[in-house]
């Protein structure tokens, strides 16, 4: 087989793996972007385990933008075929980074969940590092071979393409950030039964647990498992014990969920078992709602008190910070405590509102995007009105992208007519001149 076969081989192998590589950045990037508060809290769980508490929130919500955009504009460069040198130098960079980084992960477990694909989907450490380790030869693959690959479209064609792509990451970041996500892959999205997902079915696979017993005699320690553990050599002095998970078992989509009054009593179970509709408004941390976002707060209060619906506050704050909320809105209010990393999870932001009906989240908003007075008559009834004039507005954004790349297509094939064209008439002058 000549040097120029095997060029032709290779080449087809080569798209292959552009297009996987750009799906797999397009994906990783569009979870995110549509849910950018949750790389933050995960990249804040990074600060956190690696002792650097004291790093500000809003500088892990700008990473986690800068990172969800570069990641998906890298992919849409790669499967567009556009800045081929440039992108799969960013892919590669991605995996040079990422790789060793989640090895570490794996061996040190320092948080149980990379968050590389968001609540999407949900990879161990490891099963994190072994992917990143199918993908980074291929992202080599595609950078050495970067030449290869014919760009055809002028450069401020390519630049319009890219743009645009970066525009839809950027538009989805802003509506994550500044309302709940568009597609909701968390466990508490809208028509969860948050008691059935916290079953665990009676068949399901138990967690498996290796025991290891450090134990210590004439000054030499030694380690010891439930197999050889000296019981009857009293001569052994316990010093510490260690438990590995060999198996995690069947772990049910809602974990966590609980809920206890001003008591300490647990509410979890009248909570989830009332008729009624139930308005919860969550916030991990009163202390971070002021000014406008109490006061939408205290007047959804009084609309939930003319139309007799049941209002909570869900929150981690301590009775302190409840009671300065109390006087700061001059309101009285009915607090329920939970888990501040659960509370994260249920809404984004420093505070949002969902309503429960028989345990299921029949509704759920941003503080800052509620309906109109009059919907909370019949919440649920209301919230599919609400949802589809948002699923409009981001139906609009995705069309107008998708119009501009048309318009760019067409440009682009209008301009190449023009050029046989005129290509083909130089060449009929000529031939008439000789």
């Amino acid at each position: 087989m000549n040097k120029k076969e095997l060029m032709l081989l290779k080449q087809p192998v080569i798209e292959i793996l552009r297009v996987l590589v750009g799906i797999l950045f397009i994906f990783s990037g569009f979870v995110k972007c549509v849910d950018p508060m949750g790389g933050a809290i995960k990249i804040d769980d990074y600060f956190i385990a690696w002792g650097m508490s004291e790093i500000p929130m809003t500088f892990s919500i700008a990473l986690s933008v800068i990172q969800n955009i570069l990641e998906f504009t890298v992919g849409f460069a790669l499967l567009f075929r556009i800045f081929i040198p440039l992108a799969s130098l960013g892919a590669l960079l991605f995996m040079v980074i990422f790789t060793p980084l989640t090895l570490y992960i794996a061996i040190a477990n320092p948080v149980s969940d990379c968050g590389c694909f968001g609540d999407a989907v949900k990879l161990t450490n490891w099963q994190t590092f072994w992917k990143n380790m199918i993908f980074l030869p291929m992202s080599l693959i595609v950078y050495f071979n970067r030449h290869s690959f014919k760009e055809k479209l002028s450069r401020w064609r390519r630049a319009s393409i890219c743009g645009c792509g970066v525009m839809l990451s950027l538009t989805l970041c802003i509506k994550g950030l500044t309302d709940e996500p568009i597609i909701d892959f968390r466990p508490y999205s809208v028509g969860t039964n948050i008691r059935e997902a916290m079953e665990i079915p009676d068949d399901a696979p138990q967690p498996v647990y290796k025991t290891t017993f450090i134990l210590k005699k004439d000054g030499i320690e030694k380690e010891f498992d439930e197999d050889n553990y000296p019981y009857n050599d009293t001569t052994w002095v316990y010093v510490d014990t260690h438990t590995e998970v060999l198996d995690e078992g069947f772990t049910p989509a809602i974990k966590d969920f609980t809920l206890t009054d001003k008591y300490e009593e647990v509410v979890t179970n009248e909570l989830l078992g009332t008729e009624e509709q139930i308005v919860l408004v969550v916030s991990p941390s009163l202390e971070n709602v002021r000014g406008t976002d109490l006061e939408r707060i205290s007047h959804l209060s009084d609309i939930c008190v003319e139309n007799d619906l049941r209002m909570y506050i869900l929150t981690a704050s301590t009775l302190g910070g409840q009671e300065r909320f109390t006087t700061e809105s001059n309101r009285r209010y009915e607090y329920l405590q939970g888990d501040e990393t659960m509370l994260k999870t249920i809404v984004r932001g420093d505070a949002g509102v969902i309503v429960l009906q028989h345990g299921t989240i029949v509704a759920k908003y941003h503080i800052a995007h509620l309906p109109m007075d009059r919907d909370w008559k019949n919440p649920a009834a209301s919230f599919l009105r609400f949802i589809n004039a948002d699923y409009e507005q981001s139906i609009i954004i995705c069309i107008t992208l998708a119009v501009a790349l048309l318009v760019i297509a067409l440009h682009h094939t209008k301009h190449k007519q023009h050029t046989k064209f005129y290509e083909k008439e130089n060449r009929s002058r000529k031939l008439e001149d000789e």
